[in-house]
């Protein structure tokens, strides 16, 4: 009897946590990474695309025409 209610309790727990949702990306300070930015200003997040975001490594070099 007791390994029943110990075996429900851990479903139930494992039924909750596969419930929620995942977490966002957080930066330092707290916002959400790529949909916030930090303004020091207010002292808080406020959304917003970030001013400086960092560049693929790889670039595609467009070639010239082949000359005949």
């Amino acid at each position: 009897m007791r390994i029943m209610i110990v075996a429900i309790g851990l479903a139930a727990i494992g039924l909750t946590a596969s419930i929620e949702p995942a977490a966002a990306a957080k930066s330092k300070m707290g916002c959400e990474i790529g949909s916030e930015v930090w303004n020091a200003s207010a002292g808080k997040c406020e959304p917003g695309k970030p001013k400086y975001t960092k560049k693929a490594a790889a670039k595609v070099v467009k070639k010239a025409p082949a000359k005949k």
